[in-house]
C-alpha cells in the first residue's frame, strides 16, 4: 500500500525533476507502462517540451504500440525541424525514431526513406 500511495503522489506531482528521475529509474527496471504514465504527466505539465514528447513516443514504442508511437515521433520531428533545423542531432534522433516506428509496422519503403534522409543529414553535419 505504501508503494501505491507513493506512486499516486508522484503521478500527481508537479515536480518535473522528481518525475524525470523516476522515469530514468523505471526505464532501467524495464517498466515501460509506468514510464508512459510518468511521461504523460510530464507532457501534461509542459506540452511544449519536445524531450517529453520524444520520451512518450519511446515509452509507447517499447510497448509495441507503434502506430501511436509514430504520431508522437512525427509530432516531435516536425517541431524539432522547425525549432532546431533538419541537421540538428535531436532532430535526427526523432527522424530515426519515426523510421523505426514505421518499420515496425511493416512499412519498409517508407521507413527506408526516413533512414536514408537521416543518414544523409548525419553525413552532411
Amino acid at each position: 500500500a505504501d508503494l501505491q500511495q507513493m506512486l499516486a503522489k508522484i503521478l500527481t506531482s508537479e515536480d518535473e525533476k522528481l518525475m524525470l528521475a523516476m522515469s530514468r529509474l523505471v526505464v532501467e527496471m524495464g517498466d515501460w507502462y509506468l514510464n508512459e504514465l510518468l511521461c504523460r504527466r510530464l507532457f501534461e505539465l509542459d506540452s511544449d517540451n519536445l524531450e517529453y514528447i520524444s520520451m512518450l513516443g519511446l515509452a509507447v514504442d517499447e510497448q509495441g504500440r507503434y502506430k501511436e508511437a509514430e504520431v508522437f515521433h512525427h509530432q516531435c520531428l516536425e517541431a524539432r525541424k522547425a525549432a532546431l533545423g533538419v541537421a540538428h542531432p535531436d532532430t535526427l534522433d526523432s527522424m530515426n525514431s519515426l523510421a523505426l516506428a514505421v518499420e515496425q509496422q511493416g512499412r519498409y519503403k517508407e521507413a527506408e526513406v526516413f533512414h536514408h534522409q537521416c543518414l544523409e543529414a548525419r553525413k552532411a553535419a
